[in-house]
């Protein structure tokens, strides 16, 4: 999907094979839509114009000159500051939940992002406010539906139920986002595989961390603070490191998800760097979608 950037904006139109996909049209088309009614809350870019031509429907936003957490990350080479992350993690919270909250004179929209990765979240330099990038992939009141076809989204950050072929929610959302800033808390990706079929069968089954791991990030001190003017987030999803069920019903609110991540993070401050996750297979790193799965964080060396 061709994207021109100019200093102000981003002008997404489609490729010439997208234009003879009818899905990718209505994708693009339901994404113009999503943006007019979010724009003025802050937390998606703001909606400049939209319309069709010769070469196919196109639309225009404002230019989010803060940084995606794929270009921090990308800078950081490992696990980001301690105090910016904790503040990062509730100024995305509170975006995701203005998203799943928004509504216009007909009522909910109903919106879930389908897509939440490190890549499609830019914070600004304070960590105060967070911004949700592309909702190409969006599922939300007024849109099509998506079910059905190959997998669409970002393998490293999706939740499992997703990964399984089922309709994302909010509580996959929730996961997408904890996963996705787990990675600034340890330094590496949640999930790192030799092939694609390997990642997804991972996704589809394996807990993002396993107990071990999962009991070492959870250690937390004192309940971290809100940073100053960003509100709890009271999305009524459920979200958690973990597979939690068909729709995620056994994840743990978002007020205590960011809690055991700002909490990680301070953990991992305290005893160095976070080790880096692997998926495995036994001893052996896995190579075939039917090999059973674990993800499995080594120790850290003494």
């Amino acid at each position: 999907m061709p994207v021109a950037h100019t200093q102000h904006h981003v002008e997404k139109r489609l490729s010439p094979r997208e234009l003879r996909e009818p899905e990718a049209v209505a994708r693009l088309r339901s994404e113009a839509a999503l943006l007019a009614r979010l724009s003025g809350r802050g937390v998606t870019p703001r909606l400049v114009a939209s319309g069709e031509d010769a070469l196919g429907p196109w639309h225009r936003v404002e230019r989010v000159l803060a940084p995606t957490l794929a270009e921090r990350y990308a800078r950081a080479e490992g696990p980001l500051e301690t105090s910016w992350i904790e503040r990062a993690v509730h100024a995305a919270f509170a975006a995701l939940a203005a998203l799943h909250e928004a509504a216009d004179a007909r009522g909910p929209l109903r919106a879930v992002h389908a897509d939440l990765s490190p890549a499609n979240v830019a914070v600004d330099d304070a960590a105060a406010r967070a911004v949700l990038l592309d909702l190409d992939l969006a599922w939300w009141r007024d849109g099509p539906d998506w079910r059905g076809g190959a997998f669409r989204g970002t393998i490293a950050y999706v939740a499992p139920e997703v990964a399984r072929g089922e309709r994302p929610t909010p509580a996959s959302d929730l996961f997408a986002l904890a996963a996705t800033l787990l990675h600034g808390v340890t330094g590496a990706a949640p999930r790192v595989g030799t092939s694609f079929a390997a990642l997804l069968a991972a996704a589809a089954e394996a807990p993002l961390l396993d107990e071990a791991a999962r009991g070492r990030l959870a250690a937390k001190g004192p309940r971290p603070r809100r940073a100053r003017g960003v509100p709890r987030p009271r999305s009524p999803a459920a979200t958690g490191l973990r597979a939690g069920g068909a729709r995620g019903r056994r994840r743990p609110r978002p007020a205590r998800a960011a809690r055991r991540l700002t909490g990680a993070a301070r953990t991992c401050a305290r005893s160095g760097p976070c080790p880096r996750p692997e998926i495995r297979s036994g001893s052996a790193p896995i190579r075939s979608p039917s090999t059973p799965v674990r993800i499995r964080i080594p120790s850290p060396a003494p």
